[in-house]
Formats: structure tokens, sequence, C-alpha cells
């Protein structure tokens, strides 16, 4: 990792190259700012230099191509003036705190002219915090070693909670760790960091000097003050950071990009921003909202999955083995056989070189909780026990979930030491941020097919390659996911999300299948019926357009991250709480040997303690993260809802006695108005043809493949029309039984005989076609058919079916969406240049719909009439 590696020094040589040209643009407009303020008649405007700094490295093609037509987006701090702010991309495990020392130490030395001053490194998590402040606190750490070397030995590393002094900062290089959520300026009044603290020194007037303070505030207009008979500026972090004006450093700068998070974090005063992230995000303006609000990443410099690999910094390619069978043992049966060879091959290693490697499996479960032990769910301890069944000592083999962690044990902490003996590590969800260890080399997903997201966070577990070298030995130089019982399709796109949310989005070309035939898989391919083998087939998709820009509707992106929660009003949920709510704790019996000593067991009602009562908002907002992301906006929504409970008469004590039913109706009523307001967001650009249900002519629509997968092998039973013969019209031909479920065959053969019809295909479920609500989960309709009309017009119709059980909120909603989207269905209407032409059929229409299989009978012949 501290090697020299030629991308890290492209990055820090790009980084002095701004810095250069940053420095005279800076020195020109302090020229003229001055100019300005002792002649103010000739109203000399003051150039924004971190623009001309952009500007010119850009005129001389020093800025990444991919970004070219990204233009420059100015930051400005609390006082209005320019910050320099710059992005790093640079993918997970491509040594991003390095760049941050090595960065810190030229900003601080090119363009401030000092080794001394103050530095706010600004994390997104508690174990990114942790990590990176044992590190910058061990004086034998690469990291801090960096820090010492620019400041000749005169370094702090501080928290928030530390005593700060003035002197401090005039003699020493400052660096503080915060954590993101602290950052944010959710209320003032509420966090610590902008309250009165006394042991912030030697920024401030003294109490009393009227003038001085008031000088103060003029000088930095944003410092929070008393105001009430005279101005004093507060004794805080807050206001002693924005005198400071810090130099930021951002890691994974992508999480802050909300509105609330840039005014908090410019509203420092910062004399330089760096980010550092493996995904940055440009975030574009809503609402009819000037197009000059967008704000940009700026980045300065993009380093690639490839610059890793020629470097040896991950194990390349990666191979991917989806197993189809119902038997998950034989699944990890076989990811064990992978590491037994890794294993093999790891000892020659040592033998020839004396490099020491123990390959380690990731296996991810879908149960791990001691209650939730069942045999319809793969869980955490039938693992463990095939494990040790297999030959695995109890010692080799640790559980890592919410409620066990074996990794914490002495012995099992340091996972690269010899004396480790970990080789299997069984979890569920993704392991915590900032986890790294190079010797995982096979990821077994046993929850691929139920859990899709774990899996896919989980990618980036395996691809550090040992000591960010290469051994020349190429199993030793690839990692394994070994797959149960999921679609092909699903894992490859769920390993291409991983890749591309660690930065290595490059990379997945290297993403290498492994052969059917040798892993055992009866799978084949089936193509399209002669009659339609060369017939081009297309379906309009859900698009967000911008002018003649369009792609596929994200809803994270575009939908989720568009709901703007900042002035949701939870009185209604306030109304919902009772006064009489009991403790959960106040419910629970205690059992325990009777006092007589005898084996006589008698229960009690357990006290509830004062001390638990209390409601704790951070908490609160946490657990309403997954509906309300941005954790600043979720605490100002507690904060409104303990003040319509007090309204209501709640004291503390009643609002910590009803604590988790107050945070259970809050999710309730999130989840309700998230689903309101993802709606009309979703019907407003559809109305405004922002989000538009066409059939494009330049192209951009799904086009129905000429063949299809399945997995059932050649001689397997195959579906039969009404008369026991042979189907006729569907478009690939054989269709397997098994392929469908029993409803769905039904279906198909209802389909098949009726004689409007010229041809039907089943879709393939998270594989094929699919529209986008507002709502997360995609839409997977079960049928497409093609219905000819007398006209010779046609109309393609997409059937979803449900079974009168799932009639319920989800199928309405379903319903809703496959009826607004065939409403709102339209043809383009013009080419554009370049563009090939697709073929419009006058009269040609799609349709969407829903029915239960009780109203097959019913509606379905409605879609049937020629």
């Amino acid at each position: 990792m501290f090697r020299d590696l030629e991308y890290q020094s492209r990055v820090i040589s790009t980084l002095d190259a701004y810095l250069d040209v940053l420095k005279d643009k800076k020195k020109e407009a302090d020229e003229v700012a001055e100019l300005a303020a002792t002649k103010p008649h000739l109203k000399l405007p003051i150039p924004d230099f971190a623009k001309e700094t952009w500007d010119a490295l850009k005129a001389s093609g020093k800025l990444p191509a991919s970004r070219a037509s990204i233009p420059f987006s100015p930051r400005t701090d609390g006082r209005a003036w320019p910050v320099p702010n710059v992005v790093l991309k640079v993918p997970t495990g491509g040594g991003k705190t390095w760049l941050a020392v090595s960065a810190m130490s030229r900003v601080m030395g090119k363009y401030l002219n000092r080794d001394t001053g103050f530095v706010l490194w600004i994390v997104p998590n508690e174990a990114i915090y942790t990590q990176t402040l044992k590190h910058l606190k061990d004086r034998q750490h690469p990291y801090r070693q960096a820090l010492d070397h620019a400041a000749a030995g005169c370094v702090r590393i501080m928290e928030k909670t530390d005593r700060l002094d003035a002197r401090d900062v005039e003699t020493n290089l400052c660096v503080m760790l915060l954590m993101l959520q602290s950052a944010n300026r959710e209320t003032q009044d509420s966090l610590k960091m902008f309250r009165d603290r006394g042991d912030v020194h030697g920024f401030f007037p003294p109490e009393g000097e009227q003038q001085l303070h008031q000088a103060t505030l003029t000088q930095t207009p944003n410092l929070d003050a008393y105001v009430d008979m005279f101005p004093m500026v507060k004794d805080s972090l807050g206001n002693a950071l924005r005198i400071i004006r810090p130099m930021v450093v951002l890691d994974e700068g992508h999480r802050a990009i909300s509105d609330l998070a840039f005014r908090t974090l410019y509203g420092f005063n910062p004399c330089f921003v760096l980010e550092l992230t493996a995904t940055p995000l440009d975030v574009q303006p809503r609402g009819g909202r000037n197009p000059r609000d967008a704000r940009y990443a700026n980045v300065l410099v993009e380093i690639t999955g490839r610059d890793l690999d020629r470097e040896g910094m991950i194990k390349m390619p990666l191979n991917l083995d989806p197993r189809q069978g119902t038997d998950w043992k034989a699944t990890l049966n076989a990811a064990l056989d992978r590491l037994k060879n890794l294993d093999r091959d790891a000892k020659k290693l040592k033998a020839n070189t004396g490099r020491y490697i123990r390959p380690i499996m990731l296996i991810q479960v879908e149960r791990t909780g001691s209650d939730q032990r069942s045999s319809k769910h793969i869980h955490a301890e039938d693992v463990k026990d095939w494990l040790l069944t297999a030959g695995f000592d109890a010692a080799e083999v640790a559980i890592k979930t919410a409620e066990q962690n074996d990794l914490n044990q002495p012995e099992n902490q340091d996972l690269l030491s010899p004396t480790n003996r970990i080789r299997a590590i069984i979890t569920k969800q993704a392991l915590q941020e900032g986890w790294d260890c190079p010797f995982a080399y096979v990821l077994c997903a046993l929850a691929a097919s139920s859990n899709l997201n774990a899996m896919t966070q989980l990618i980036g577990r395996i691809l550090r390659q040992p000591g960010a070298l290469k051994t020349g030995v190429g199993a030793l130089d690839e990692c394994h996911v070994i797959t149960h019982h999921a679609k092909t399709a699903d894992v490859v796109d769920a390993i291409k999300d991983g890749l591309e949310q660690d930065g290595l989005g490059d990379l997945v070309l290297q993403v290498s299948q492994e052969d059917s035939k040798k892993s055992g898989k009866g799978s084949q391919k089936i193509k399209r019926r002669p009659a339609f083998s060369s017939h081009q087939i297309y379906l309009p998709k859900v698009l967000l357009v911008d002018g003649e820009d369009a792609r596929d509707l994200d809803y994270e992106t575009d939908v989720l991250s568009a709901i703007d929660w900042r002035d949701f009003d939870p009185k209604d949920v306030a109304a919902r709480i009772p006064k009489n709510a009991q403790a959960a704790e106040s419910q629970l019996q205690r059992i325990r040997l009777a006092d007589n000593g005898d084996e006589l067991l008698v229960g009690e009602t357990v006290a509830v303690n004062p001390e638990v009562l209390a409601f704790d908002p951070a908490h609160a907002a946490r657990m309403i993260s997954d509906l309300v992301p941005n954790p600043f906006v979720g605490r100002e929504i507690v904060g409104r809802l303990l003040n319509a409970l007090r309204k209501r008469g709640f004291d503390d004590t009643k609002i910590g006695t009803g604590a988790s039913l107050i945070v259970e109706e809050l999710r309730k009523g999130l989840d309700k108005e998230q689903t309101a307001r993802a709606e009309a967001l979703f019907k407003a650009d559809v109305a405004e043809g922002r989000i538009q249900f066409r059939l494009r002519l330049d192209g951009r629509n799904w086009q129905m493949p000429l063949e299809t997968e399945t997995s059932q092998p050649e001689g397997a039973r195959q579906l039969v029309g009404k008369d026991g013969g042979p189907l006729q019209r569907s478009l690939f031909s054989p269709i397997y039984e098994d392929d469908l479920n029993g409803e769905e065959r039904d279906v198909a053969v209802y389909l098949d005989g009726d004689a409007a019809l010229t041809w039907w295909h089943r879709n393939v479920a998270r594989s094929e076609y699919a529209v986008q609500g507002w709502r997360k989960a995609k839409i997977y309709p079960d049928f497409i058919f093609a219905v000819s009309r007398k006209d010779r017009s046609s109309r393609i119709t997409v059937l979803e079916t449900k079974g009168d059980q799932l009639d319920n909120l989800d199928t309405a909603y379903k319903r809703e969406v496959l009826r607004y989207l065939s409403k709102n269905f339209s043809w383009d209407s013009t080419v554009p240049a370049g563009m090939l032409e697709l073929v419009k059929n006058s009269g040609e229409t799609v349709d969407m719909m829903l029915i239960l299989m009780s109203e097959q009978k019913t509606k379905l012949p409605e879609y049937l009439k020629p």
C-alpha cells in the first residue's frame, strides 16, 4: 500500500499542478480585492480564483477526459467567499487515506505556505472513524509518519470533545476527526459543537468587550452570537472553526451531497475542501429550479479499476459459479473445494517464497438469530455444523452477525497473522464499512436469491490483493463468487453493481463465468420459432429524459433522493400516540429460583428502571434512516415529533415510557408518506415530460432477445396445449413445464389457444423486461403477447398475473402503475440526426394490465379481441 504506485504519483502530480495555478490565481484575486477596498468607487469585480484555476487546467487538458462535458461547480463559504474544492475519484482499496495525508501536506505547504494550522477530517461512519483515528495516533504508522514529516513532528490528533486553544493551532498541525453526522448543522442549539463549552480558548474577545465582539462579527458574519442586549460571540467549537478557516478533508464525499450537508460543511468557512470518493455524484436541480443550481463534483483526478489492477492491488479476474440446484450443501461443498485448492497453492507459495497467505471464505446465509433456526432457511449455525462435519476445527469458523461477533475474540482480531486460524466467516448482511481482509478469496452466497443487495455489498470484501502485490500464481491472484439457486443474470448484475459501488465499474468485463458443463449445470439456450427468428420486437422503457439525453429511471437516484422530507409534519403521528402507553419493559416476566432454595421457578413482574425510560432522539433518527436517508433531516423530524407530543402534554417520563411505540408509529407514518410523495413526484415528472414511457425512434427501447435460457435439460417434459399437442404460438420453443408454476401454465395454455393472438412470451423475472414505478421494486410482468387487429395494426400487451390470495396493497400498486403507464404510452415523433429509424407501425399500441387469476376468463378476452 505504501510502495511507490504509479497512479498515486499521478494523483499527487496533478494536485501539485493544480495548487501551483491556484496559488497564482489567489494572489491575483487578493490584489484586486485590496485595490477594490481602497478604491470602492471603481466597483472592481473580484475574480473567482477557484473557477479561473479550474478553467486553466481544463484548457491545458489536465482534467479527466470522462468529465470534459461537466462544468465547474463553484463553492462558497458562509461569508460568500470562493472556496477551492477538488475531488479525487479513487476506487475502494486504492489508498484514499494515504492520498488524503499526502494531499494534505501539499495543500498546507504549496498553497497555504505553512506547516501548522487546522485540518477538519470528516468521515462517514463510526467504523471508518475508529480505524482512521487509530492509524493517525500511531506514531509508527505511515499515515502519522507522513504528517510528522510535513509538520516537523508538531502534530496533534484531536476529537471534537478535546480542549482547543488558539496557541495549539499556531504551533501545531491540528487534525480533528469528525463524523459526518456530528458535523451537520441540524439545530445549532442542540449540538455540543455549537454551544458555549468553556474549553475553547483564544479565538474570541473577552466577555464584555462589546466593540471587539462586534468587530469579530463584522469580519466573520456567520458566527453564532448572543444578541439580546449587545452582541457576544459564543465560545463554541463551531465558531472557532469558522474563525480558523480549516482545510477540510471529506472522506466518502458522495455521502454529503444534500443542501443541508453543503451548508453545514461550507458554513465552517474552509480555506480548502478535498473530497475523496469512489463514486462522485452530480446533483441536478428539481422542481423548475435554475439549472445553474446544479452541483457537480469537481473531479480533479480519476483513478480506474484498471489502474489498481495494473499495480497488483486487486484480485482479478473474478470467477463466477452460479449454481442452480436446490441443495445448499452442494453449493457450499463446491466453494469449499475452491478454498482447498487455494489453500494448497498458498502453502506452495509459502514453501517457495516465504510469503504467507491463508485463503478465507465468506459465507452469506439467510438467518442468524437463535430464534430463527428452521428447516426453511439456511441458518448460520447450520452452516457452521456442516463445516465442522466437513473437517473444520471450531477455531477455523467465525460467525459475524449483529447477535454474535466471533471476530472480536482476541485470537481472531488480526486476520492476517500466521497464528490466526480463521478460514471461514459466516455472515448475513454486509460486513461493516472499513472491514478489510485481503485474505478473503471466496464468497459463497447461499442467500443470493433472497438478498442480492447484501451479496452486492460483500463483493468488495474479496477483491483486495494480499500485500497489494500479485503473487505470480494465477489462482492466488483471482477471486471467486459461488452462488446458490439464484438466476445467473441477477448475480451478474449484482456483481456489476458491487464493482461500480466500489468505483471499479470498468472491470466488469473481467468477470468470467465458470463453464456450465464443468460445474454440472444443465442450462441450455432456446431460440425463437423460425417464423419469428428475425422479427424485431420492441417495448417501451420508463426513462428519465433531459433534452436529447435519456436513461433508465433509477429509483434511488431519481425518485427516493428527490423526496424532500424537510417539510414533513409528524403531527398526525403524534396524535395517534396514546397518553397511557406503557413501556415494553413493564410487560416482561423474570423467571428465577424460589427463595427457599427448592428447584421451584417463580415469576415476577419486572420493575421499570427510570434510567431506561429516556427517549434517545439519535437512536430514533437511526431507526428511520431507511425511510429518511439524510440523518440530519431525520433528526429534525424526530425533534418535531417530540415538540408535538409535548404540546399534547407529554413530559419526558411519558415520552420515555412510550419510546418504542413512538418510533413504531413514526415509521408507519413515514412509510405511508414516502409512497404518497414518491407517487406525486413520479406523476408530476410524467406530466412534465421528464419521465417518459414511449417507444423511441432513437433506439432506446427494450428489445426482445433472439434467444432465452432455461435451466431445464434437453428431454425435460414440455408444456402442451389444450388438445394435448405442442404449443403453436409461443415466441420461443420448446416451453418446459418446470419453467412455469401451475397458474402460469394455465395462462400460457389459454393464450396459446386463442386464434387472434400472434405470439406470446413468458417474461423471465429479474432478467428480462421490467418497468419502474414510484416504489423501489421493479415490476416484472409475467407475460407479453401480441394481437393482430382487423386494420392490420397490432397491440402488444404486457400482462401481470396474481393469485387471488395476493390481492393486497402491493397488487393495487402494480395495477395502478401499469394502468398509468399504459395511459401515458406514446410514440416519438422525431428522429435525432444519425439515429436509425425504428419502423413505426400505424396504430400500434402497448397496453399493460394486472388481473387476478379468478378474473382470467372475464378480463383476458377483452385484450385478445382482433
